[in-house]
């Protein structure tokens, strides 16, 4: 981390602030130390990374994910490919915000995973903040090692160790979904994004791939078999799927006559995905079927989580039914700015 990155940043237990002893500098940059409370908390700086949390606890499966493909959906890596240009037509879609909201501001990601989304926002000239429990951290921190506009923080997105307001626009895509209280996250995202700022939300949507009967199928047999195989059937079935079965259905579907019955087989026994590129295929399905947690949402629920948390001008946006945004600024988040700041 950078060292300007210190007053972000607060205990998430006491909310105090954080006192900086690094014993690994560089250019201002701080690779190990620790961050203490006044009342004696202590937080490890371990490769550069702040860590709030004692380990990954039931994300362990993104850890895993992002470790073994770093960095398959970045921009970077998919030019002249068939999913080029995916990842930021998907920020684009579920934020709505355009470049004045992010050029020069800093933005916070709830779940940052590899830092994809991290990317775009640094492409937009944002200074881009993202925190996630799981190891994907370390892999993050290697994607934007050389860029000391970006912060990587281990922390838990349902107590964040941040400064309430502290941020001008926030989001959290894919991620509130695979948490104990999906809600929680919602307000706890409200509350570290100053009156007046954008806040982006996407979770799953009910009835749609993630809430089919074949997803949860395979889903809760890997957690089984997890105990004793860890990832490997998993792996199989995702690369069987993406190589074999996916384009095999796909091609099915072409005739009218098939297309239903196909279509009814993806819903109730195969775990099937028809992005263009076989690497997004195997991720996405591998994605799919190992989380310990994956609820799914409707889009009334989202928006009110959105109301709920402060937010006005709440709005459903172009991705999907449970793509939402809002603007903060309730009188109960500007109340609980200023009983902080007396």
């Amino acid at each position: 981390m950078h060292s300007k990155f210190i007053d972000l940043l607060r205990c998430p237990v006491t909310g105090q602030r954080l006192a900086l002893r690094g014993d690994r500098w560089a250019d201002g940059r701080v690779f190990g130390g620790m961050l203490r409370t006044e009342c004696g908390r202590e937080y490890p700086i371990v490769r550069g990374i702040p860590r709030f949390v004692p380990g990954e606890r039931y994300a362990d499966s993104f850890g895993y994910e992002w470790h073994r493909w770093p960095r398959a959906q970045f921009e970077s890596e998919n030019v002249g490919r068939p999913m080029e240009g995916h990842t930021t037509r998907m920020f684009e879609r579920i934020t709505e915000v355009d470049g004045e909201k992010i050029n020069g501001r800093t933005i916070v990601e709830f779940g940052c995973g590899p830092g994809r989304f991290l990317d775009v926002v640094r492409r937009k000239g944002g200074i881009a903040v993202g925190v996630d429990m799981s190891r994907a951290v370390e892999v993050a921190r290697r994607n934007f090692a050389d860029d000391e506009n970006v912060l990587i923080v281990q922390g838990d997105v349902l107590n964040p160790p941040f400064v309430r307001g502290v941020f001008d626009g926030g989001y959290s895509i894919g991620v509130l979904h695979h948490t104990p209280n999906p809600a929680a996250g919602v307000k706890a995202l409200a509350n570290m994004i100053r009156p007046g700022g954008w806040m982006s939300v996407c979770v799953y949507t009910r009835g749609k791939f993630y809430d089919f009967p074949s997803v949860q199928r395979y889903r809760q047999t890997h957690l089984r078999l997890k105990r004793t195989f860890g990832y490997g059937p998993a792996l199989a079935y995702a690369w069987l799927s993406a190589g074999v079965i996916s384009p095999l259905l796909q091609r099915m579907k072409r005739f009218s006559s098939l297309k239903g019955r196909m279509e009814a087989l993806e819903r109730n026994w195969v775990v099937s995905l028809g992005l263009k590129d076989r690497r997004w295929r195997f991720l996405d399905i591998f994605d799919a079927i190992t989380p310990a947690i994956a609820s799914t949402h409707e889009e009334g629920e989202l928006l009110e989580w959105l109301r709920e948390a402060g937010c006005g001008d709440v709005r459903r946006t172009a991705f999907c039914a449970t793509s939402a945004m809002g603007t903060v600024g309730s009188a109960a988040v500007l109340g609980d700015l200023s009983r902080m700041a007396a």
